[in-house]
């Protein structure tokens, strides 16, 4: 199964600290929701600005962990009960 042969590397945003405004720093790109943006907050300083990164799901904070599994799991544990090799790495900080 062609799906299940690539390496699909998939994000999620994490709730910000309460006082902190996540859109001055975090958002998806209205044109690909595939693609992340991280902007530095400070607008003084030139030296990071924007850079983007492209992914094969975002999700959002307030995405359900049902949804994420379903997403990014589902389909290689379906693989593995059928007797075939498979792996999830998840890193979190």
């Amino acid at each position: 199964d062609d799906a299940n042969s690539n390496i699909k590397v998939f994000v999620r945003a994490r709730p910000v600290e309460v006082e902190t405004d996540q859109s001055d720093f975090l958002v998806t790109d209205a044109d690909d929701p595939r693609k992340l943006l991280i902007k530095d907050p400070d607008v003084s300083n030139k030296r990071y600005g924007e850079v983007s990164f492209q992914f094969d799901n975002v999700f959002w904070t307030n995405t359900k962990q049902e949804d994420v599994f379903d997403t990014a799991c589902r389909a290689q544990v379906d693989h593995v009960m059928n007797g075939y090799n498979s792996c999830c790495f998840a890193c979190g900080l």
